[in-house]
């Protein structure tokens, strides 16, 4: 099916922006895994120590336990804390024009706001891949750099957007 160039002009939300983090790093990257694995074995040797029965295990079995469920808040609090220092900085409150995806049948082209020698051109079969999340959709031009394009901004349909894409990203990502 031949399709006409579709235009996006992204206006990016903060919200759409934290929503993109936390899937990106959550979800995608799954970067819970190794504090979920730490919290995990540090309670493991907690347990350990309280079976010992020895003197002071009870103490070694708290102090365990704090750091064991210490410092997987502390690494979230501090990703959260990150997020929102890019929302700032960003400026994305209220939503505002970063820049303008323009999808062909072979490539997407990126045009940044504001700096017009800024642009990025890639052939859809090069996209790392393609992932939809409550109605985004995040173009993953390679592992560490994804463009967000939020639902309803483009001038065809979200459908129409992933049948063209699903027809040229590769498969196997």
């Amino acid at each position: 099916m031949a399709h006409s160039p579709i235009t996006i002009p992204v206006k990016l939300s903060e919200k759409s922006f934290r929503r993109f983090a936390l899937y990106d790093a959550f979800v995608l990257n799954r970067k819970w895994i190794r504090p979920a694995s730490f919290a995990g074995i540090l309670t493991g040797f907690a347990v350990i120590a309280l079976l010992s029965r020895r003197q002071q295990s009870g103490l070694i079995a708290a102090v365990l336990l704090v750091i064991a469920l210490g410092l997987p808040l502390v690494w979230a609090g501090t990703f959260l804390t990150q997020v929102n220092l890019q929302v700032q900085r960003f400026r994305l409150k209220p939503p505002r024009l970063v820049y303008t995806v323009t999808l062909t049948e072979e490539s997407m082209h990126v045009q940044h706001a504001g700096k017009s020698k800024e642009t990025v051109d890639i052939a859809l079969k090069d996209l790392w891949t393609v992932r939809q999340c409550r109605g985004d959709m995040y173009l993953y031009a390679s592992p560490g750099r994804a463009f967000i394009l939020p639902s309803g901004q483009a001038d065809a349909a979200d459908a129409e957007i992933l049948e063209l894409l699903s027809d040229k990203v590769h498969a196997s990502r």
